[in-house]
């Protein structure tokens, strides 16, 4: 994720092409992410899939809130 040790601590990476990348590369594992949950949505409770579901539910809601804290994309319409 661009982070560097120096010795003596982790270094946030700056903004860069570099992290401009990652945020480009998590946010195409976040729709692949939201497809497979639309997928699973209204599964059978108790199955397996159910715990999928939830598992990437939260991973997706955790993602969007680092990603988007305002709940909208920069710009975007909503």
């Amino acid at each position: 994720m661009g982070h560097t040790f120096d010795g003596n601590g982790w270094n946030v990476p700056t903004a860069s092409a570099d992290c401009q990348a990652l945020a480009a590369e998590a946010d195409a594992l976040h729709s692949l992410l939201v497809v497979r949950a639309d997928k699973l949505l209204g599964c059978v409770e108790g199955a397996g899939e159910e715990a999928e579901f939830k598992v990437i539910a939260e991973a997706v809601m955790a993602y969007e809130a680092k990603r988007w804290p305002d709940g909208k994309v920069p710009g975007g319409k909503g």
